[in-house]
């Protein structure tokens, strides 16, 4: 039987040994230290001080005293550099230039020191401050990795949740709407109807804009916009005259990063729930501006309107769960009676005008 070997650098270094890499760093590591930190290193310090002139000689309380101001000015300085490169190497080479500074520190201030007691008190008071202070440094790296390890594991999760949330969207959204429209269509064909080939398009068209959607966690508006036209063009097929629908976005907004099917899932809505049961059927409105405080679209109708007791289905509430995953609490989506009649709802959204990133 084989026996495992002791692994000896984790003796003196139990973190993380490969580098972060600049993207890493630019998702979970660009913050700086805390005040809380700060003020924790600072009382460390002053502690280390008083140590270390109760063990110094009265004589030589100067020299050690602006040879602590001296250390506290480099380890503030390495630790800041070290707070950027939170692993082994960096480590080493700031634990070593430390440690030869100081040597250089005792051999300076001991050099016109005659009193051989005094020399080795200075020796002392000096090589315990280093000892603490390089324990600091190691202290810090570990910290600080750790804190980048979990906010990038958070990241990771956060992601793979608004991924599955996402294809729970589009398996919720696609069985009955394809179904029904796959059912009209075969009714078209076989009875010769001409609505036939523009609704086999815009099928086409539709399911060529949804199904590369939804591999990504956050869309552009315009993406998103154009699976709402062709859903609404083919409800407009199957529908004939009973529905009317306009779309007003601002162009300003087009490449506003969002939840993708969130608009689609609240076009849907308004016309399933709000005006397909209807015999008159309705309109329905797509809507979006822009201020200071953010975007907001609005999908209104003009069908029957909330019921009384309302509860949310699995879409909206895939919706709500989405928008908190992929954009925090400054998206929202709010629910109600429009004016006039019909039903609105409002998502509201902050300016993220960046491109959809990729598959995570």
């Amino acid at each position: 039987m084989k026996h495992p070997r002791i692994d000896w650098p984790q003796l003196w270094y139990s973190g993380r040994r490969q580098p972060f890499t600049a993207d890493e760093m630019a998702r979970a590591g660009a913050d700086t230290p805390s005040p809380t930190l700060l003020a924790n290193a600072g009382i460390n310090f002053a502690v280390v001080a008083f140590v270390v002139m109760q063990l110094s000689p009265a004589s030589q309380t100067a020299r050690l005293f602006g040879a602590l101001i001296a250390l506290a000015v480099i380890g503030l300085g390495v630790a800041r550099w070290l707070w950027w490169r939170p692993w082994a190497k960096p480590l080493f080479q700031a634990q070593l230039g430390v440690a030869i500074v100081v040597v250089l520190l005792v051999f300076g201030l001991c050099w016109r020191v005659t009193n051989q007691g005094d020399r080795e008190s200075i020796a002392l008071a000096l090589v315990l401050g280093m000892a603490l202070l390089l324990s600091g440094f190691w202290l810090l790296v570990l910290w600080r990795a750790a804190q980048i390890e979990g906010r990038l594991r958070e990241q990771a999760e956060r992601e793979k949740a608004v991924e599955m949330a996402g294809r729970l969207a589009t398996a919720q959204m696609e069985p009955h709407f394809l179904f029904n429209t796959l059912a009209s269509l075969q009714h078209w064909v076989h009875t010769k109807d001409d609505r036939a080939a523009p609704l086999l398009d815009a099928l086409i068209a539709f399911l060529r804009a949804t199904l590369p959607m939804f591999r990504h966690p956050l869309v552009a508006a315009r993406d998103e916009l154009a699976a709402v036209e062709r859903y609404l063009q083919i409800m407009q097929a199957r529908m004939g005259g009973r529905l009317a629908f306009r779309i007003e976005v601002d162009d300003d907004l087009r490449k506003l990063q969002l939840p993708p099917g969130s608009l689609l899932t609240l076009v849907e809505n308004a016309v399933v729930h709000g005006l397909e049961t209807q015999l008159a059927g309705g309109q329905v409105a797509l809507l979006g501006h822009a201020d200071r405080k953010g975007a907001t679209f609005e999908v209104i109708d003009n069908g029957r309107g909330p019921e009384p007791g309302m509860q949310e289905g699995i879409g909206l509430s895939n919706v709500r769960e989405r928008l908190a995953l992929a954009c925090g609490p400054s998206a929202s989506l709010s629910l109600g009676a429009a004016p006039g009649g019909g039903f609105r709802a409002e998502l509201k959204l902050p300016l993220l005008p960046s491109e959809p990133r990729g598959t995570p």
